[in-house]
């Protein structure tokens, strides 16, 4: 199985978000931690994180032809909207302008293929972690007789520890989609290709054999700043998405749902959920942290906590 993973704003590399005046504060929630953490919760999938194209601050791009030399060498520190532009169209926050299709299932199946050759092809030393120069302890294997000890033949001694690379197909595997944030926005653009697919090409079924294979969708306390579609609301696209049989997973936290100054996404959510659920489509919904504070801080941790949900 993968687990796909579309994060949010701020989200970057470890380095990048150190480097970055204010993201440095959310560096816990990196793209490289976030893949371990998602790996702990899937421990027996590859863990595919997909980085957007585009990390903006346009109200700040807007005036950098007036700014000193200096800051014009330091906009990398302004970056923090996440643009997913090969999934859905976005403005330069990253709101989406979502079309019946954008080729996204079909740009997610390529990426899958060229990480399943890529990681087939590497090196094996960049792949495996650096060798130690200290003797490895004997193993449970090891066995006593009447000339000392001596090491019992495993039945895995001549195994790679790269085995699990041979004949890698990611695109061929069971999936499941994540979006946590703005990642959201990629998540409901695959809802208008599902539909794109099911009823305006029906006789095209070479995307349906992806389709077919992703088992579940998680939205993780999803919002943009665009005023609209935040949460899919459309009967006939929601119809569709609840024939495909995919479980659909709903996180969300005051930071988004109870946000007075964007009221849209608490209404776009609970139409969301409620039609899915009339429509008879398997849908699990959790409201974290509802007597705190909604802050950053508990946007991120619906990271930890999604799956600790379920269990």
């Amino acid at each position: 199985m993968a687990v796909v993973f579309f994060g949010g704003d701020v989200q970057d590399f470890p380095e990048n978000m150190e480097n970055h005046r204010d993201n440095k504060n959310y560096v816990k929630w990196n793209l490289e931690s976030t893949a371990v953490l998602l790996h702990t919760y899937f421990p027996d999938s590859h863990v595919v994180v997909v980085r957007p194209s585009r990390l903006t601050a346009p109200k700040l791009a807007t005036f950098m032809e007036f700014v000193s030399s200096e800051m014009d060498q330091n906009r990398m520190e302004f970056k923090t909207f996440s643009c997913y532009d090969n999934f859905v169209p976005c403005n330069n926050c990253g709101a989406p302008d979502h079309t019946p299709t954008h080729y996204a299932l079909q740009h997610l199946e390529r990426l899958l293929q060229g990480i399943s050759q890529r990681l087939r092809t590497m090196p094996a030393s960049e792949l495996l972690p650096p060798a130690t120069n200290e003797p490895s302890p004997p193993t449970e294997e090891a066995v006593t007789d009447g000339d000392g000890l001596q090491t019992q033949e495993e039945d895995d001694e001549d195994m790679t520890p790269l085995w699990w690379r041979e004949g890698l197909n990611l695109d061929k595997a069971h999936l499941v989609l994540i979006g946590f944030s703005k990642g959201c926005v990629v998540l409901n653009q695959f809802i208008y290709e599902f539909h794109y697919l099911k009823t305006l090409t029906p006789d095209d079924d070479t995307m349906m054999r992806l389709v077919s294979r992703i088992q579940d969708m998680y939205w993780l306390d999803g919002g943009h700043a665009g005023g609209k579609n935040t949460w899919i609301t459309s009967r006939s696209l929601l119809e569709t998405l609840t024939r495909l049989g995919i479980g659909i997973h709903i996180h969300v936290t005051p930071y988004q749902v109870h946000d007075e100054r964007r009221p849209w996404i608490r209404k776009e959510e609970k139409a969301f959920g409620d039609l899915l659920r009339r429509l008879g489509a398997p849908v699990h919904r959790t409201l974290h942290f509802e007597n705190q504070v909604a802050s950053l801080y508990t946007h991120f941790e619906v990271l930890n906590a999604f799956r600790q949900a379920a269990k």
